[in-house]
């Protein structure tokens, strides 16, 4: 041995193990839940529709009636009628008898019920239907008792199941079947013959069949069975019999209550109502094939990783051939079990069991929204959107890590989210054609565009979900409490910024398929009227419809506690991942990048301000139009910079694109919106910048107010920037080679910066819901004139509507005081000296005053020229009962004075006795119609 010390080499760091993708909830659960939440939105929806009480028995409904709402007509008319008339609907229905909002949930209950039954009946109904009898009958010496008590303990199955042979099935299978607490193991009559002449066949069934039990999903299977026979006999062939059969008896005049009226109107509804329900039950159907397929699949592979050939699965599908491949590809979808082909495919490669499916996400995307929107009209849209979408969270959070572990196990590249999320946003749109109520009685949306939202905000929210966890994988240890508190806090992050979207969406964003709530409300007019200015010019006219609907729009949504906090987790989520990296690779180069955008954030303000500076009015004027005008334009600037810095990180960045692209893009956010307040503190110092001021001084204060005012404008933009960084981050780039481990050093200073901005963005959020604390965030939408298209059926139904709820007690009550001031004017007056009796005339003045304020509180008259002569007879009723309390609470004795009030009092006499004649008139003829509507149809 040589005296020289031979100089030591560095050993690589063992690679550690990756994660095993089997320690998350298996595929199969999360799909059957996916069920659940189908059959149960499925039911209810089915059983509303069939326990609705008829609409004369709804006060509500009638309120809405009494308001103008045309169910024949546009949504965007009827929704900013019964936005401008909210408070008297309100008014109207309330003390009434509310209709029960239960009895869709109590009915679901009941299905839920008789599935328990179901699930506990159903193994003693299959052992008496099948004629099952006991294996001992058939194996005396006890050897296939013998061999399956050998594979049960190979494959860890504590309590053996009871053993039952299938006399009549002369195939060689198997199946487990029974509820907790007492399975039972039923063999073919076929397998028993073939577990001599094909042992490893007969070993294999046993084998999968032992999976089941192992896996624990004999429950779901039975559950699933269970669910899906109460939901047909409970839900769907009633809903289908009563409904289909009212539609068809519609068609040849047979109606049922108050239907005859709206058959013109309503065949529509009922038509798309029907193909909900057909929709739901196609979903429910595929949810539930999808279940049962993919449990056989995890069935299978347990089998082979107990022992079993898979020769058994490559002869079987050699066996079974190509044959009517074309016809299988289609029913696929629909069969309880895969093809043998399918399975060896999975065997092969068992990608198919944790990879992201376009299946089961299309099926969560469509059920998401129909359930949200059915929940939405019950409850408040925020709380719908946190109940959906936490449980699309969940599921798609699981699901997503599920394949990008298998991913890393396998050491492929992970998913990428695009196809998926594609899945997932098709989904979304189609459950919102068939079940949102802003499609009117049509089939397709008035404005179609609105549907891009949901379909790309699928693709960008799965891609940042999926790259998030390909992100967080690489720095998390592979034991499972690690794996599973990784995929919690993936879950709550992913809640938030679903549970925002989704409330957007359910609340002001899907109304946008129908139209422009805030433009077709008149927000223009009333723009104009609150900040009044030159609005006529080219520089205001260009802006404000986009002020109107676009700005309004952004304010409203900002403000929302659950949008402000979404915005920041989009950002600090993936930054946290970022900085919990060992060493800060590219987090100093997403810094750079973020300050890059807040600077382009800053110079885009200044560049508005500049352009603003030009045609600013005098000192007194700019806190009106021209203030509104500037708002819009530094919104504009600071979405600007962070959605540019947000595509241009995407494009030019070559590892973890997405969530390095969102971290930058909220970097300059928050830098932009600190960045503009010395812009506004110094306004007046920066001559040819100067918007606001004129002279030389620091206002912090004034800076601060508007800043407030900005702020909530500017957090969506967010949400922008990752709709424009998903798809940009999937352009294909050269890949650089990894930099060696001592060239990449440690950088505190950039960690501690972007720890800052993330405290920061926080702080930004408490802004944005602050600045609107104590008032509303809805906007009141002015009232504009009823359609005049409406059917004549309708126009009597809603004058008949407002006269039960309001209108009758309104015209007794307005006429009793006119027929008491005719009797008053008749014994009280001297036409000779002009002397009145003040004494009797002073009740009937203080009632019509009181009855008049209680009527102009009330709904008004739908029928428009009615309604104008209607409202003309208040208008006078409470100018004159006005004045006659004035002129009688003086004691004066004012000739000119009672005089003229006696003109007031007469000609609001005068004006009523042309109103009341002609409205009952016309509600005396519309009574008399409605029993030959009803007949005739």
């Amino acid at each position: 041995m040589s005296g020289a010390t031979e100089a030591a080499v560095p050993r690589p760091a063992p690679t550690p193990p990756a994660p095993d993708p089997g320690v998350l909830p298996a595929g199969t659960s999360l799909r059957f839940l996916v069920l659940v939440v189908a059959m149960a939105a499925a039911t209810v929806e089915m059983l509303t529709g069939l326990l609705r009480p008829y609409p004369a028995q709804n006060v509500a409904f009638l309120c809405e009636f009494a308001a103008g709402y045309d169910p024949g007509g546009n949504v965007i008319d009827n929704v900013t009628r019964s936005n401008a008339h909210a408070e008297a609907i309100k008014e109207c229905a309330e003390g009434a008898p509310a209709t029960p909002q239960w009895y869709g949930l109590a009915g679901g209950a009941v299905v839920l019920l008789v599935a328990a039954a179901v699930y506990l009946l159903l193994p003693r109904w299959r052992r008496r239907r099948h004629g099952l009898v006991p294996l001992h009958g058939r194996d005396p010496q006890g050897e296939v008792r013998a061999e399956v008590a050998r594979l049960a303990g190979l494959a860890g199955v504590r309590a053996l199941p009871d053993l039952v042979v299938d006399l009549t099935a002369f195939d060689a299978g198997a199946v487990v079947f029974g509820r907790a607490g007492r399975r039972t193991l039923c063999l073919d009559n076929g397998l028993l013959h073939v577990r001599r002449s094909d042992p490893a066949r007969f070993q294999a069934v046993l084998l999968h069949e032992l999976a089941h039990l192992r896996h624990r999903d004999v429950d779901i299977a039975y559950a699933v069975t269970a669910l899906w026979r109460a939901f047909l006999t409970l839900a769907a062939v009633p809903f289908t019999l009563v409904l289909g059969g009212s539609l068809v008896a519609a068609q040849f005049g047979w109606f049922m209550g108050a239907d005859a009226v709206f058959w013109p109107a309503s065949r529509p509804y009922m038509v798309r109502e029907i193909a909900t329900a057909g929709f739901l039950f196609l979903l429910v159907v595929l949810a539930r094939a999808d279940t049962l397929r993919h449990r056989e699949l995890y069935a299978d592979r347990g089998a082979v990783a107990l022992g079993a050939d898979p020769g058994v699965w490559r002869a079987r599908a050699e066996a079974a051939g190509t044959q009517g491949r074309p016809a299988r590809s289609v029913t696929a979808l629909w069969r309880s079990h895969p093809s043998w082909a399918e399975r060896h495919r999975a065997l092969e490669d068992p990608a198919t069991l944790f990879t992201l499916t376009d299946v089961p996400l299309f099926l969560l995307g469509a059920v998401t929204l129909v359930t949200g929107n059915a929940l939405s009209d019950r409850w408040d849209a925020l709380q719908a959107a946190w109940v959906v979408g936490g449980l699309a969270a969940a599921l798609l959070t699981v699901s997503v890590w599920r394949a990008a572990l298998y991913a890393a196990h396998r050491g492929v590249p992970g998913p990428s989210g695009v196809r998926a999320g594609s899945a997932l946003g098709l989904g979304l749109v189609c459950g919102e054609l068939l079940s949102g109520p802003s499609i009117g009685p049509g089939w397709w949306p008035a404005h179609t565009e609105p549907l891009l939202f949901p379909l790309l905000g699928g693709v960008a929210y799965v891609c940042w979900l999926a790259r998030c966890a390909r992100l967080s994988l690489r720095d998390t240890p592979g034991t499972p409490r690690a794996l599973r508190g990784a995929v919690l806090v993936a879950a709550v992050a992913g809640c938030v910024v679903a549970a925002a979207g989704l409330s957007w969406w359910m609340g002001a964003g899907k109304l946008l398929l129908a139209g422009d709530l805030y433009r077709a409300g008149g927000l223009e007019q009333e723009i104009r009227r609150m900040f009044p200015g030159p609005w006529g010019t080219r520089e205001y006219a260009a802006v404000l419809p986009w002020i109107a609907s676009v700005l309004t729009s952004l304010s409203v949504a900002g403000s929302t506690l659950v949008i402000a906090a979404a915005s920041v987790v989009l950002w600090v989520y993936p930054a946290v991942l970022l900085l919990r990296r060992p060493r800060a690779t590219g987090l100093r180069s997403t810094l750079l990048a973020g300050l890059a955008g807040g600077l382009l954030g800053v110079a885009a303000v200044a560049a508005a301000m500049a352009y603003v500076h030009p045609w600013r009015p005098p000192l007194g004027e700019r806190g009106t139009a021209f203030g509104l005008v500037f708002m819009w334009w530094r919104t504009v600037a600071l979405w600007t910079g962070v959605t540019v810095t947000a595509a241009v990180v995407a494009v030019t960045t070559r590892a973890h694109r997405l969530p390095r692209a969102l971290t930058a893009a909220g970097i300059a956010q928050i830098l932009a919106l600190a960045g503009q307040f010395p812009l506004q503190s110094a306004d007046g110092c920066l001559g040819p910048l100067r918007v606001m001021g004129d002279t030389c001084h620091w206002l912090p204060g004034a800076s601060w107010s508007l800043t407030e005012i900005l702020v909530p404008t500017v957090a969506p933009a967010m949400f922008g920037a990752a709709l424009v960084a998903a798809p940009l981050a999937r352009i294909p780039r050269a890949r650089r080679p990894p930099a060696p481990a001592e060239a990449v050093r440690r950088s505190w200073p950039t960690r501690v910066a972007v720890g800052a901005v993330a405290v920061l963005a926080v702080a930004s959020s408490v802004v944005a819901v602050r600045s609107v604390t104590g008032r509303d965030t809805a906007l009141v939408v002015p009232d504009r004139p009823p359609a005049a298209g409406t059917g004549e059926r309708v126009r009597s139904f809603q004058l008949l509507a407002w006269f039960k709820t309001s209108g009758q007690a309104d015209i007794v009550a307005v006429a009793s005081r006119y027929t008491a001031f005719a009797q008053w004017f008749k014994e009280s007056t001297d036409a000779d000296t002009g002397a009145i009796d003040g004494d009797t005339l002073r009740p009937v003045c203080a009632g019509l005053a009181r009855d008049t304020a209680t009527a102009r509180r009330h709904l008004g008259v739908p029928d428009p020229e009615l309604g104008r002569a209607w409202s003309t007879l208040l208008a006078k009723s409470r100018d004159a009962a006005r004045e006659c309390t004035s002129v009688l609470d003086s004691r004066t004795d004012d000739v000119r004075r009672n005089t003229k009030m006696l003109e007031d009092l007469v000609a609001a006499y005068e004006q009523a006795t042309r109103t009341v004649p002609s409205l009952t008139q016309r509600v005396t003829t519309a009574l008399e119609q409605w029993p030959q509507w009803k007949k005739s149809g």
